[in-house]
């Protein structure tokens, strides 16, 4: 029986190994964007005709949060269209934007470079950064994550609050003991909170996976957006936006959040 945290790290090396997955951080440049690129609150791409996006709640232009050209990327496993969110920072009353496919204050979707044109003006309120290229890293699973994927918790509460005090790995045959072993792993192995393309979602309420509304397959992590990493905004008590997409159709994305 496994008794310390450190031992207990090596001893889930092959789950770990198992479900680690290639994730990117955006490399940034604080400049004017051109419209056909990637970046965070650049001038976008609009359909032909079509007017800046705008708020349903409150009326005004949206912020232009993140626009990427997929054929662009380091995978293309997101297909090779541009995919872009918009989403309203202008007044904070608005309500509705935590939640996947709202159309009331944010707007994600993927659309056709041949069917666009450059927007005109600048309507966003957040300086420009293009995204210049992406930088490799390891992801693992956040503690949300966790139980589905093998590792059983049972919660001591009358001895520790709100700590588990035994978890299992049955895959490993593993058995822990002690009160600090998720809080262990989620900071040696969890995934990060900052922007990223791709890997596990940092989740903040639970695992929240939308589902495609046209087959129902459970949608992926696109690209993360975090509060105050490259776009300055928090999505509520510092919280973290997530863009999925359906895996069999990639024309279906979804933009949710949450926070603490």
């Amino acid at each position: 029986m496994t008794t310390t945290p450190e031992e207990m790290l090596v001893a889930l090396e092959p789950w770990i190994a198992k479900h680690r997955r290639t994730a990117w951080f955006p490399d940034v440049l604080d400049n004017d964007a051109t419209s056909t690129g990637s970046a965070f609150s650049g001038i976008p791409l609009l359909l032909k005709g079509e007017d800046w996006p705008t708020c349903k709640s409150c009326g005004n232009p949206m912020e232009s949060m993140l626009q990427l050209d997929l054929k662009a990327l380091p995978t293309d496993r997101y297909g090779t269209d541009i995919l872009q969110l918009f989403y309203c920072v202008a007044d904070d009353t608005c309500e509705g934007g935590w939640e996947p496919f709202s159309d009331q204050t944010s707007l994600c979707r993927i659309i056709r470079a041949k069917d666009t044109q450059p927007a005109t003006t600048n309507l966003n309120r957040f300086p420009t950064k293009t995204i210049g290229g992406w930088t490799a890293m390891e992801d693992s699973p956040s503690s949300a994550e966790h139980e589905r994927l093998g590792l059983k918790f049972d919660y001591h509460f009358k001895d520790v609050p709100f700590q588990p005090m035994e978890f299992w790995c049955p895959e490993l045959g593993l058995h822990f003991v002690g009160p600090k072993f998720i809080n262990f792993l989620e900071a040696n192995v969890g995934a990060t909170h900052l922007d990223k393309l791709g890997g596990w979602p940092h989740w903040i309420q639970g695992s929240e996976y939308p589902a495609c509304p046209k087959c129902g397959t459970e949608m992926s992590l696109l690209m993360q957006i975090g509060s105050e990493d490259n776009v300055p905004f928090n999505f509520g008590d510092c919280g973290i936006g997530h863009v999925t997409q359906c895996p069999k159709h990639q024309d279906v994305v979804a933009f949710g959040w949450a926070c603490s």
